[in-house]
């Protein structure tokens, strides 16, 4: 079983953690990209940018989903917040950064960490159940978005259980195996899926505001592709 940990926690964490620094790179290029692309071939160059501004610290702080649907609006922010501390500032995971990174990186308390463990691990059942049952919601989800919640929902719990292995059946050391192989491979997806927009949300306003600044003369272009000249619009 030692030997088992050491391979997940030494060569596969750093090999997922290759693929998630990767990923982010390629896909934080990717949004650069798009938006000097849109900005070149744009026929309005004068963004608003406040309004750009104030739509992507709308989806940081979401004041609007926690007047719309306040529990759900709670759930996401908690987990967002749980999703990035946990990995970055819990004791055991800061020892394992530091073996891979020569980085000095502060951590949690242990209680501070258990509570937000606990508080992440509701926060992401919550938000499964609503996409889940909420027939408006449940329509926009793929089986990719459950998947993923799951395997975070799989690596939160397993992580808690490993830390107080007095509050499981399973022994410690399995626990432990198990929630650093979820962890590696939540690592390794993570550019792949939607936990991305933690890093790339910020460009894709940019990019949506500059789609809406057309170039010059597109409608006629676009009427010439249709077939539709002189017809009204």
């Amino acid at each position: 079983m030692d030997a088992w940990i050491e391979l997940a926690r030494g060569p596969l964490f750093r090999i997922a953690l290759a693929a998630l620094l990767i990923g982010l790179v390629y896909r934080l290029g990717t949004a650069a990209a798009q938006v000097i692309l849109a900005w070149r071939r744009a026929g309005d160059r004068q963004l608003p940018l406040r309004s750009v501004a104030t739509a992507t610290l709308s989806w940081l702080l979401p004041v609007r989903l926690l007047r719309q649907r306040p529990l759900y609006g709670i759930a996401s922010l908690v987990f967002h917040v749980g999703i990035i501390a946990l990995p970055l500032f819990v004791a055991g995971h800061v020892a394992l950064l530091q073996q891979s990174l020569p980085v000095v990186w502060p951590q949690l308390p242990s209680g501070v960490a258990d509570v937000l463990s606990v508080v992440a691990f509701l926060a992401l059942a919550a938000i499964l159940v609503g996409r889940l049952a909420v027939r408006p919601t449940r329509a926009l989800t793929r089986f990719q978005d459950v998947a993923v919640l799951a395997l975070l929902l799989l690596l939160v719990g397993l992580g808690f259980l490993a830390a107080h292995p007095e509050l499981s059946p399973f022994p410690a050391r399995t626990l432990l195996l198990l929630h650093i192989l979820a962890g590696d491979l939540a690592l390794a997806l993570t550019p792949m899926t939607k936990i991305a927009h933690c890093i790339v949300y910020p460009f894709t306003q940019l990019v949506f505001e500059l789609a809406w600044h057309f170039p010059a003369d597109s409608g006629r272009h676009v009427a010439v592709a249709l077939g539709k000249e002189g017809e009204p619009v």
